[in-house]
């Protein structure tokens, strides 16, 4: 794809320019938010929030929101993916299964299989790590850890985070849907838990299952290759790297990814 192609993805990823409200960065699209500067502190971290003028968006009694998220120390995953930055996790599934713990289904998109497992054993919070497969796609783990300190958020709001999202030095990228009321009180929530938090875009929409324009495979190579910046402008890895790490032929990958872009940028409301 073409600069101008990259940079048009990289909108429908960020969508509106940011600004802050209670110290996290929201885009331009909720009215009467004042902006102000932010900053990310999770695990040594520091991302300024983005500025921008109050901007109107078409209403809707759905947002479809993407956040970025910095997890705390007490995220069971959060110190691994600090210390493995080039490695995207995948969360899957999750599963309570008592007080505090819960049982979570991830992949680790690395090339080859490493001592993972036994590096995940190490990590506080987890109980238990058994190895499901490994192979040119990753490594699938499935993990007893204790609970995330937002899942008791998600609860109290009754919301979900959209699976599978992805994780990758330290923060995760979330898409939720609910009223715009609920995301206030959801951004509040995870304010009181860890700054830095990122309303990346919002887009409204009377039907929300509109947004699920791109197939399961499609969407987790869409992940992975934005994780690793290959929508970022300038971008920040090569399309015969991210062929490469996804063992796919340039040509293939190229046509894959163009498909992708097709199917976001006609499922993306014109003037939004």
């Amino acid at each position: 794809m073409d600069s101008v192609a990259s940079r048009r993805v990289s909108r429908i990823s960020t969508s509106f320019s940011g600004g802050t409200r209670n110290g996290y960065a929201v885009p331009g699209s909720y009215r009467g938010v004042s902006p102000r500067a932010s900053r990310a502190t999770s695990g040594g971290t520091n991302k300024p929030g983005r500025r921008v003028q109050d901007v109107r968006t078409a209403g809707g009694p759905v947002s479809v929101c993407r956040l970025r998220v910095p997890l705390p120390d007490s995220a069971w995953i959060a110190r691994f993916s600090r210390e493995h930055p080039e490695v995207t996790i995948e969360m899957l599934s999750r599963l309570d299964i008592g007080t505090r713990r819960s049982l979570s289904e991830v992949r680790l998109c690395v090339s080859q299989p490493g001592h993972w497992v036994d590096e995940l054993r190490a990590v506080d919070h987890v109980e238990k790590v058994e190895l499901l497969t490994s192979g040119p796609s990753g490594v699938r783990l499935r993990v007893i850890h204790r609970t995330s300190p937002f899942v008791p958020i998600f609860r109290a709001l009754l919301l979900m985070r959209r699976l599978p999202f992805a994780i990758r030095d330290g923060e995760a990228s979330w898409t939720v849907i609910a009223s715009e009321d609920k995301i206030h009180k959801l951004l509040d929530r995870l304010r009181e838990e860890v700054p830095g938090v990122v309303l990346e875009s919002v887009r409204h929409s009377d039907d929300p299952t509109g947004v699920e324009t791109l197939t399961r495979r499609q969407a987790e190579l869409f992940q992975r290759a934005r994780a690793a910046g290959y929508f970022d402008v300038p971008r920040k890895i090569t399309l015969t790297r991210l062929a490469d790490r996804e063992r796919m032929a340039v040509s293939s990958l190229s046509e894959a990814l163009a498909i992708v872009e097709k199917k976001l940028l006609e499922g993306w409301p014109p003037g939004d």
